[in-house]
């Protein structure tokens, strides 16, 4: 193995003196910090095993931001019917806001969990495509294709109306009929989540202004958040908006915007 490595480091030290001075350093900082970041990825996903190629989310709204001495959050959930009790062992109940980055874990969510989910067919047309984090208010457990113990609030919906999204899953697996999950559970045992950023007036599957979801299903959850990196996606958020100013330009001069 040492053989190898040293093989190796030669090869790469022959490469790099064949390159004019001026470019070899930039490529071989270039190669670090690529190297660096393979490292991280791999070392998050063994720990953490999110169910995501990079298992890191930047934050792209403010639908859960936390405004001092604003505990409308909260209250939204009393009212809705989950107890004291429940919101207290809520993980992250200072929110986070637009720019932070957030490191995932496993996608097994319960009450409470922020989660990162895959939006369904029928509401990608909503701002973007970018997965959503926002927080589990209601789980629904399915037991052979019923309605089993439901925990938190189901906002809007009942047993009956959740009954709808449990036959959508099952066309699914039958590929047979309405279906408009991407991914999808592959038996009769698995759950629904009603989820709703704090910030936001009402849940994504209820709202008057915001209904950006059917209830999600667990297997279109790919992560839950862990830890909270502030401001850290801001370069990603400058960096994408930095590149869609040659495509807008082009879509304002082919008249397509």
């Amino acid at each position: 193995m040492l053989s190898l490595y040293r093989g190796i480091k030669s090869r790469w030290e022959r490469f790099l003196g064949m390159l004019p001075g001026w470019l070899s350093p930039w490529v071989r900082d270039l190669a670090d910090v690529t190297l660096t970041v393979l490292v991280v990825i791999v070392v998050l996903k063994v720990l953490f095993r999110a169910d995501m190629l990079v298992p890191l989310v930047v934050v792209t709204s403010d639908s859960m931001v936390h405004t001092p001495g604003d505990n409308d959050w909260h209250s939204w959930m009393v009212d809705h019917g989950l107890t004291e009790e429940m919101i207290s062992s809520f993980p992250m109940k200072s929110g986070f806001n637009m720019g932070d980055m957030i490191l995932v874990k496993n996608p097994r969510a319960e009450l409470g969990d922020i989660i990162i989910y895959e939006r369904d067919l029928d509401h990608r047309h909503f701002s973007s495509n970018d997965p959503i984090i926002h927080r589990v208010v209601g789980v629904v457990h399915v037991e052979g294709y019923e309605i089993g113990a439901v925990e938190g609030t189901l906002d809007c919906m009942n047993d009956q109306s959740m009954m709808r999204y449990v036959d959508m899953v099952r066309a699914c697996q039958d590929k047979n009929g309405e279906c408009p999950y991407t991914r999808y559970p592959k038996d009769g045992m698995f759950k629904l989540f009603i989820t709703k950023g704090d910030n936001n007036e009402g849940s994504d599957q209820c709202s008057s202004r915001l209904k950006i979801a059917y209830p999600v299903n667990d297997a279109q959850v790919t992560g839950r958040a862990l830890v909270r990196l502030p401001y850290v996606g801001w370069l990603k958020l400058i960096l994408n908006f930095v590149l869609s100013i040659p495509l807008l330009i082009f879509k304002i001069l082919t008249f397509q915007v």
